[in-house]
């Protein structure tokens, strides 16, 4: 009686103004079947209870239907606007414990994601240097092809000399021939006309005397 009492005190007297009233947190109310103390107790309900208000505050009772389907007058003293402070701290222990799940769900994907960024990590110093190498092997490749086009211009210009010397060759062996031809054919002359020569001079010293 005298946690009910504690429970009356705490509540007051106000009356239930929404659709849905609890049961007061302190203990079991009665349910009766008339809105005056005289009236038959149909049934008790706890703490908590969530009752359907079908007619609000009259002569300081209010009709209610219980969850079992029960109809009947309960005390408005004894009604709250909202469930009772056993019934909040259930729902409010298990609303911490799904947040305590949700934070550590999370705390596994901020390490997913902190291994993830450490891999990107990885993969961009890994692309970079395969980034530098490849820029060298493209600068081998650029040097690469200057050395082999400055090749077939060496090349070229090898085979115009290897000709041009060719040409100077035959022309060296061309005046050779005609300077050999020319000194021979000087000696045969010479040979003719060198002793025609003589043989007049002494035909005209013989004719002298």
């Amino acid at each position: 009686m005298l946690l009910c009492g504690l429970g009356m005190f705490a509540v007051g007297i106000a009356p239930a103004q929404a659709d849905r009233s609890y049961a007061t947190d302190a203990c079991s109310v009665p349910v009766q079947s008339g809105a005056a103390p005289q009236y038959k107790v149909l049934r008790m309900v706890g703490s908590g209870t969530s009752l359907e208000v079908l007619e609000p505050n009259i002569q300081g009772y209010t009709k209610v239907r219980t969850p079992e389907g029960t109809v009947g007058w309960i005390m408005t003293q004894y009604l709250m606007t909202q469930p009772s402070a056993r019934s909040r701290l259930g729902q409010l222990e298990a609303r911490v414990a799904a947040l305590e799940s949700e934070n550590r769900a999370l705390k596994g994907e901020t390490e997913t994601l902190d291994a993830t960024r450490a891999a990107a990590s990885r993969c961009d110093e890994e692309l970079a240097a395969i980034r530098r190498t490849a820029s060298r092997a493209l600068a081998l490749d650029e040097e690469n092809r200057l050395l082999q086009q400055e090749v077939a211009t060496a090349r070229e210009r090898q085979e115009q000399l290897e000709q041009e010397n060719a040409t100077l060759r035959d022309q060296s062996h061309r005046n050779w021939f005609i300077a050999g031809a020319g000194a021979v054919l000087g000696g045969v002359l010479c040979g003719l006309v060198i002793p025609s020569i003589a043989a007049r001079r002494r035909k005209r010293r013989w004719d002298q005397f």
